[in-house]
């Protein structure tokens, strides 16, 4: 077979140009770690190296609602704490004024007191993390309650945010739900010798009527007194007044609204309790399946450096071996094989 002197060169050209394509290629693995720098290097690998990095986004994303979404949740649990603190401390004031044994001097000051807390449930209530208001609902730049009537002013809105594929959990808890107070049905506990207390709830979320009567048939006897409230702040209000005018037949009937208002507020504190949990419990498996698509990402795109590093000497002893037989060869003439 005849060669010709242009096969030669592009044959001699060809086999520097794979070399160094061999070495450019080895050099980019190493300096990156990478064994995919360009989709071209391997499409089915780039496929699925985008699809791993894609679940791994999509994981952080969720993580970082996770993260806000328990410091939302934690900042209410810990006002929900205080509130309980609050009403426990209510609760022994009102023990101690509706006692025989106490003066009115004393139930004055004891009502200072209940003045504070009071004072103090209204700041919890108004709680905010940041420049937000954690238990407004949606109006999250407006206070919960007023400072002054002490009635709800936000709304009933849930902030949901995604934590998973399809699963959402709500990250707030309004001042509605947390410090209204709420009863199934009717109660009615006698206070003294002959009256009664009746704990009237209203439809949905209407205003808590306590009557006080002589008979503990609903709607029956005279009735002695009565008087409203919606939240703890309300309530505690009117325990106040009650002990400023030393109202002994309303502190007793609020006795047991107090008793009532805190095991609301521990049923609200479960509840958060729960959602922090499942954040807790949500977040582990998405960073343990981040950890997994990670380490299958790193096997589809991640060079073996030791391996790279010996094929690049052996690419090294392949170029010199071609750049020297090369030489050789393309720099004999038709002379050299002449006797």
């Amino acid at each position: 077979m005849r060669i010709s002197t242009l096969q030669i060169y592009r044959q001699a050209t060809n086999s520097v140009m794979r070399t160094l394509s061999d070495l450019y290629e080895l050099n980019g693995q190493i300096s990156s770690g990478k064994r995919i720098n360009k989709p071209s290097d391997d499409p089915t690998g780039t496929s699925r190296a985008m699809a791993y990095k894609v679940s791994i986004a999509t994981g952080e994303q969720y993580l970082g609602n996770i993260d806000g979404a328990m410091s939302a949740i934690t900042s209410a649990e810990s006002a929900m704490s205080s509130v309980n603190t609050a009403l426990t401390r209510v609760k022994e004031l009102a023990v101690q004024a509706a006692s025989d044994g106490t003066s009115d001097s004393s139930r004055e000051a004891l009502a200072s007191e209940v003045g504070q807390l009071r004072d103090h449930l209204l700041s919890l209530a108004n709680s905010k993390v940041g420049s937000s208001y954690i238990f407004s609902g949606y109006r999250t730049d407006a206070a919960a309650f007023n400072t002054t009537s002490y009635a709800y002013e936000g709304d009933a809105g849930s902030v949901y945010v995604g934590i998973g594929s399809g699963v959402r959990i709500s990250q707030n808890v309004t001042g509605e739900a947390a410090f209204q107070y709420t009863l199934d049905a009717e109660e009615v506990v006698e206070i003294d010798e002959g009256v009664y207390a009746h704990y009237i709830p209203g439809s949905g979320t209407s205003t808590m009527t306590v009557e006080i009567r002589d008979s503990a048939t609903s709607g029956a006897g005279t009735l002695i007194d009565s008087f409203t409230f919606d939240n703890a702040m309300e309530m505690t209000d009117v325990l106040c007044t009650a002990m400023e005018n030393n109202d002994m037949r309303r502190i007793s009937a609020l006795l047991s609204t107090c008793d009532d208002m805190a095991e609301h507020v521990n049923t609200v504190r479960a509840d958060l309790g729960a959602r922090l949990n499942r954040l807790e419990n949500q977040g582990t498996r998405i960073e343990d399946q981040n950890l997994m698509t990670k380490a299958n990402l790193s096997s589809v795109e991640d060079a073996d450096i030791i391996a790279a590093a010996s094929d690049l000497s052996k690419a090294n002893t392949v170029l010199t071996a071609v750049q020297a037989s090369t030489a050789k060869i393309l720099s004999q003439s038709l002379l050299d094989f002449l006797d």
